[in-house]
């Protein structure tokens, strides 16, 4: 344990990445890729992935760049796409050499179609390699990537960048190798495509190269449009904006005419990638925000995939690529051919219709009652009231030993409850309390949500159903049978740390004072109530979220303050009505 603790104390890149030596992880990232995928291989010892059988009766296709952009390039080495593929150091291009060597164990008398990202690194180097070839004799030609849409503005030489729309031209070339055709139409076919494809993308984090600072920085609360896969700056910073009006500004990119041009009435093909630290929940929220938008512009969406594609190591943004169709007839069948490559998702058949019809649940109903409870409907207000007010504190106490949502869970939920207090039906307690427990149910979610579903109907069970009076006595059973319900479904006790620390010493409270005064009674179980919320901040916490994380001590159960929170609410009104 000495050891392992010196080893990340000594060496910072431990802190933050999974990599040994920044220097060997281009290496190491290679042969783990070759282990899980046993259709490729590593050429030799070096940075090149190649098909595990390579049939130099066809034409060889590869590609490459600096590595970071995994799966790019290794990622689509297979049948029916990349012959081989070949990696520099993160974010450099690979050396002339290396790039000639992989053009030697590749290729055939068909020849080599080298596909590149427009990058300088890339042009020189490849375009080097590429010469060197044709003078030991091997047919060699070369198409360049540049599908950059939103650099259309920038005055430069270089022209625009090559991002994830060059997977379409190593799919068109990788399909066409796989029919047989010559060298010369797979590289016509494709120079034309490289005309037909645009790529805009957006970031809202940079990436981190291996063992170095983050790439650039960004203010809280803003995006970047027009970023580059290597750190590069974007055209464009704003405040952060919803998914639908990102997904719109990277299409108005696309449809510059000065660029790719796409408009209404188009078959496309689209790529939606994952730069790298995008969570899959995001990426699913981007398709649907994409498949709209291209729906009500008229586009005729013929292809569309989705994933982590062409990235950015671990940068949390998104880019979208269009590959117009309507140039070429075949090159959606050439999308569609199969290949082994792993990286490659394939395609959808898009479809609006997502639904199949749903058995509704038998409604719950609950008849309108004659005369409403001045006093409960207070209650609930001031209940609804004080937790939204105290969900920032709670959103705040719960990051210090969870996930961080239990007052925004709160705040979502009292929030729908609100407008729905005055049409509940009052003419029990108990029809008060099994409507709670219905809404909570169908609305609050997580364990939050199942632990007062359980709660509130153990509690109503106890209730009685008519217009009788709650006593103390029906109340303080009420109590107990919720409690019990929580701790025998949830396996917590009191002394667990947990909102039960806080509800367990206002049922002592009850037990023990049933022929107290209500205002006496009110201040018992102010009092007991926080001694307990304060009690959390010394006990370790054994169940729930916090538990798994191994929390420390010190900290208040955010659950328990919650019920300290709504707990006071009844306590004030009841106060109130009694002075």
């Amino acid at each position: 344990r000495i050891q392992i603790l010196f080893e990340l104390l000594s060496s910072d890149m431990m802190n933050y990445q999974f990599f040994n030596e920044p220097e060997k992880c281009v290496h190491n990232g290679i042969q783990g890729h070759c282990y899980l995928n046993s259709n490729v291989k590593q050429l030799g010892d070096t940075t090149c992935i190649v098909q595990k059988e390579i049939d130099k009766s066809k034409v060889a296709v590869i590609c490459g760049g600096g590595s970071g952009h995994e799966p790019a390039h290794g990622g689509f080495v297979g049948k029916g796409m990349l012959t081989g593929a070949v990696a520099g150091n993160v974010f450099a291009s690979p050396s002339t050499a290396l790039i000639l060597q992989l053009i030697r164990n590749v290729t055939g008398d068909k020849g080599c179609l080298i596909i590149i990202k427009n990058y300088t690194g890339d042009r020189l180097n490849f375009g080097m390699a590429a010469e060197k070839a044709k003078r030991e004799g091997f047919q060699v030609e070369v198409v360049v990537a540049a599908d950059d849409t939103t650099l259309l503005d920038t005055d430069t030489v270089a022209g625009p960048r090559g991002l994830c729309g060059v997977l379409f031209l190593q799919k068109i070339a990788g399909s066409l190798s796989e029919e047989g055709a010559s060298l010369d139409e797979v590289f016509r076919t494709c120079e034309a495509a490289s005309k037909c494809i645009g790529t805009a993308g957006v970031a809202i984090s940079p990436c981190q190269p291996p063992g170095k600072e983050p790439s650039f920085t960004l203010p809280p609360d803003t995006m970047e449009f027009g970023v580059g896969i290597h750190g590069e700056p974007g055209v464009l910073k704003c405040k952060s904006v919803s998914c639908k009006t990102t997904v719109d500004k990277l299409w108005s990119y696309l449809s510059d005419k000065r660029g790719l041009g796409v408009q209404s009435g188009d078959d496309i093909a689209v790529l939606i990638n994952n730069l790298g630290g995008t969570s899959e929940l995001e990426m699913s929220i981007v398709v649907k925000e994409v498949v709209k938008y291209v729906s009500e512009h008229d586009f005729h969406l013929k292809f569309l995939s989705s994933g982590s594609l062409v990235t950015s190591l671990g940068m949390h943004g998104i880019s979208i690529s269009v590959l117009r169709l309507d140039k070429d007839d075949r090159y959606l069948k050439f999308l569609q051919a199969p290949t082994d490559a792993v990286g490659w998702q394939g395609g959808r058949n898009v479809t609006m219709d997502i639904r199949v019809p749903a058995i509704p649940n038998p409604p719950k109903t609950y008849p309108r009652s004659a005369t409403k409870s001045d006093l409960l409907v207070e209650m609930l207000r001031a209940v609804c009231n004080d937790l939204e007010a105290a969900s920032n504190e709670l959103d705040e106490l719960d990051r210090l030993v969870g996930d961080g949502d239990c007052g925004t869970t709160f705040r979502n939920t009292v929030m729908r409850l609100s407008p729905l207090i005055p049409t509940l039906n009052y003419d029990s307690v108990r029809n008060v309390m099994e409507q709670l427990a219905d809404f909570v149910e169908e609305i609050m979610g997580g364990s939050s949500g199942a632990l007062y579903t359980i709660g509130l109907t153990a509690a109503a069970n106890n209730l009685p159903d008519d217009c009788s009076p709650v006593t103390i006595a029906t109340i303080t059973k009420s109590l107990s049978e919720a409690l019990q319900a929580i701790s025998r479904y949830g396996k917590a006790k009191e002394g667990d740390c947990t909102m039960l620390d806080a509800l367990y010493p206002v049922l002592r409270v009850l037990q023990l004072n049933q022929e107290a005064d209500m205002k006496t009674l009110i201040g018992l179980i102010d009092v007991a109530v926080n001694a307990g919320v304060q009690k959390t901040g010394s006990l370790k916490p054994r169940a729930g979220r916090a538990s798994y994380i191994g929390g420390d001590k010190g900290h208040l159960d955010p659950g328990a303050v919650a019920v300290e929170v709504w707990v006071r609410a009844i306590s004030r009104v009841l106060y109130n009505k009694h002075l």
